[in-house]
Formats: C-alpha cells, structure tokens, sequence
C-alpha cells in the first residue's frame, strides 16, 4: 500500500513477503525463505518494511503484495490475506482475487505489446516500400546465415522490425556487392577446375601464365619478406611460386595486387599437390619475364 500521509514512522518487521510466479499467489510468513503451501518450492521472501503514516488502515494492506507498508497499521497487516495465520477461506479469496489482477494485468501488457508490434510493422513496412532497392536488400539479410558480424546484427535489426539507417543501409549494400562478387568468383574458380587439365611437372619446366593471385609475406625476425603468386595456365592449370627478383622488377615493384593479371613467362622445377592433380607447387623459379 502506497500512502501520500505523513510518515510517522519506518521500521523492519519480523514478516516476509514472497512470490510463487508458478502458482501466481504470494505468502507471507515470519521467515526469508517460506514454501509455498500449493507446490511446496521454496521461495525467496522479502522483508516487510513498515513505514507507518497518518491514515487509516483499510482491505488494500490486507492484500498487499508488495515488501512495504505505508498505513497506521505499521505492518501488522500488511498481506496478512496471504499469511499462515488466516483463514482458508480468506486466503483463498485473497489468492482468486491476486490472481484475476494479475491475468489483468497480462492482459494489458499483452494488448500493449500487440499495439507496439503493429505499430513497428507499419513502419518497417513503410520503410521498406519508399525504396524499390530495399527488397533486394532485405532479401539478402533474410538469407543468412552470415559470416560477417556486421551484417549478422543488420540482419537482427530488421528481423525485430527496425528500420536501417542510412549509413548501416549503405554499409550492407556494399557487403551484399562484395558477397555477390565473391560468389560469382567461386563460381567462375569451379568451373575453371572442372575443366582444367592436369598441372605439367617435372625439372626446369617453362611455365606461361596470367598471374591471378599475388601476396607479400611478411618474415621473422626482421629478414625481407617475399612475393608470392598464383599462375594458371591456359589449359586451366594452377601453380603456385615465389615471384623471382627479376620479375619484381620487370612488373615494376609496388603492392602485389598490382601484379593480378599480368601474364608472365619463368621456368622452375613444379611438383603436383597430393589433394589435386591440376594444381602444382613451383620451386627454384629462374628466368623470369613478364609475357
């Protein structure tokens, strides 16, 4: 019971209040830890404080479920309905009447949340009319699962019916381009292996190909790093060399990326991988030149 008098008083009393959500009734007993008298669970009670005023004591603290008394009563009453000490039919009384407030109250929060939710989707749907783009948009955050995180949290955001921003809806687009451009790469990359023939192996072979993959590696310890490339063939081949000096200076130096596409002509000594036939590792690359 919540009062607006004046306080006259505010002290502990010797009486706990608890709550058995399973069965929906509360208890009051004169220990912390109370069972409850339906299921027989322990429960956890709070102690009653009773913060007495200048008004008068009335059915409300007789079934109150709440840890604090704000009445003249200082507490004597305060959920006593609940209590050990009433009688059945009052604590059963008191219990049908707690539990239609809170199936009222479920309802209400119910009716609230329904409300929320159809107010969301009509914004969201709103939202994602007022671009044609959005749909494809939309489409690709629903496919999922993403290994991008950030497009993970993007696809939970429109999931609970909110909106993008114009930033998060630029970033995503910008995911799904490279998504598409990545799959479109392993497409192309499956369809070259289905027919490509079997890597040429032997000593001081020479090998003629468009580099399609490059990469600088870093090493320990302060030692110079080394250019790496991938080079496949016209029958569709692949092989994979360290990128001699001279070649590093026939295509000009600079990041490795810059070497993708370049057609290059050197001879080493190539080996076939144990897990593919046309795919071979090149060593003692020598007489290199850009084709």
């Amino acid at each position: 019971m919540n009062g607006n008098g004046t306080i006259i008083s505010a002290l502990p009393t010797s009486y706990f209040l608890a709550r058995c959500n399973p069965c929906v009734r509360p208890v009051r007993a004169e220990e912390p830890h109370p069972p409850c008298p339906e299921c027989g669970q322990v429960l956890r009670g709070e102690r009653l404080f009773a913060v007495t005023r200048d008004e008068s004591c009335d059915a409300s603290c007789m079934g109150a479920v709440g840890p604090s008394c704000s009445c003249s009563c200082g507490g004597a009453n305060h959920g006593k309905s609940f209590g050990a000490q009433s009688t059945r039919e009052e604590t059963e009384r008191a219990v049908t009447a707690y539990r239609a407030r809170v199936a009222r109250e479920e309802e209400k929060r119910a009716k609230k949340e329904a409300a929320a939710r159809t107010r969301a989707q009509r914004a969201f749907e709103a939202w994602s009319a007022a671009e044609p783009d959005r749909a494809e948009l939309l489409a690709y955050l629903a496919e999922g699962p993403h290994d991008n995180d950030f497009v993970a949290d993007m696809a939970r955001e429109v999931a609970q019916l909110r909106p993008l921003t114009v930033r998060q809806e630029a970033a995503v687009g910008r995911c799904m381009e490279y998504a598409r451009r990545r799959a479109q790469a392993q497409q192309r990359r499956a369809e070259e292996a289905a027919t490509a023939a079997p890597v040429p192996t032997g000593k001081a072979l020479e090998i003629e190909g468009e580099i399609v993959h490059a990469r600088y590696d870093e090493a320990d310890f302060g030692s110079a790093g080394r250019y790496k490339m991938l080079v496949r063939g016209e029958a569709g081949w692949r092989v994979w060399s360290t990128v001699p000096a001279a070649l590093i200076r026939a295509l000009g130096g600079g990041p490795a990326r810059s070497f993708q596409g370049k057609r290059v002509r050197f001879t080493a000594d190539v080996e076939v991988s144990p897990k593919d036939a046309t795919y071979g590792f090149a060593k003692r690359p020598r007489k290199a030149a850009v084709a």
